[in-house]
């Protein structure tokens, strides 16, 4: 990333990027409010998976304990699994039928109770996801708000194709984990500043037993690392400054919401610290 700069960045040519991580949105709002509460709202918001989410709710207004209720309320959690899975599942493990295991669809309806029938346009937000149909990466700046959240989650085998209009999306993480390339010749943005969440070592499965998933996830993990470098070069070379703010947290439960508070507190503490 680039070197840090001698005078603290401009909220109003600042960019949030908010990485995708499993269940983040509890250290992405952590980290939103703690900006919040130093003053700083940023010109614009890219996330993807986790990061739209927390992403959405901050640009829709929620801030302060409103936000961090929406992160951390167990319903949004438990509104990710659905009953169908028991027929998805032997589909997706012989690959006979279906493209996931869950919908989403109750998570769609979950966010729109919350955030009301809104399309991104009217927000200054960006929401990373992978087009099947066209299949490419895409930054979407409009479109229906609690559908495309839901198709930036969209982890393959996991969540079923999201069909969006004429279109079939996927995880916007799979080529774009930090979204900001659309920012790299935006004459309004001159700093990127990057929340990344790590999981602690003895707190995720064991990436050393060797199984085909623990292969595929690090196989990814490295194609994402090399885009975020690529991208950073390309950056640096446009005169933007980047600002890379990592988060260590627990990796939380997906049947418990038990470290949530913990993972929201780090997200609080890390954007606490950051010195500009």
């Amino acid at each position: 990333m680039n070197e840090p700069s001698t005078h603290p960045p401009d909220p109003a040519r600042t960019a949030v990027i908010l990485s995708s991580s499993f269940l983040g949105v509890y250290a992405h709002a952590g980290f939103l409010n703690a900006l919040d509460a130093r003053g700083f709202d940023p010109a614009r918001i890219a996330g993807c998976s986790a990061g739209a989410l927390a992403g959405a709710f901050h640009t829709c207004g929620l801030r302060g304990d409103a936000l961090k209720d929406a992160a951390l309320d167990p319903r949004l959690r438990r509104s990710f699994f659905d009953l169908g899975f028991l027929w998805r599942l032997p589909g997706v493990a012989t690959s006979f039928w279906s493209t996931g295991i869950f919908s989403g669809k109750r998570t769609v309806h979950h966010l729109r109770k919350l955030l009301g029938e809104r399309d991104i346009s009217e927000l200054p937000l960006d929401i990373a996801v992978t087009n099947l149909t066209k299949g490419i990466s895409e930054i979407k700046r409009s479109g229906p708000l609690a559908e495309t959240i839901m198709a930036s989650c969209a982890v393959p085998a996991l969540f079923t194709i999201q069909q969006i209009g004429d279109d079939r999306f996927l995880d916007g993480g799979i080529a774009a984990e930090f979204p900001y390339e659309q920012f790299i010749d935006d004459p309004d943005i001159d700093t990127i500043l990057i929340h990344r969440i790590r999981h602690e070592e003895g707190s995720q499965p064991n990436v050393n037993w060797e199984t085909v998933s623990n292969v595929i996830s690090m196989s990814h993990h490295t194609a994402c690392n090399e885009l975020h470098r690529m991208r950073g070069d390309l950056a640096a070379q446009k005169g933007k400054r980047v600002i890379e703010a990592t988060s260590t947290t627990p990796f939380p439960g997906l049947l418990s919401n038990r470290l949530a508070p913990t993972c929201y507190d780090l997200g609080y503490e890390t954007a606490t610290k950051l010195d500009f």
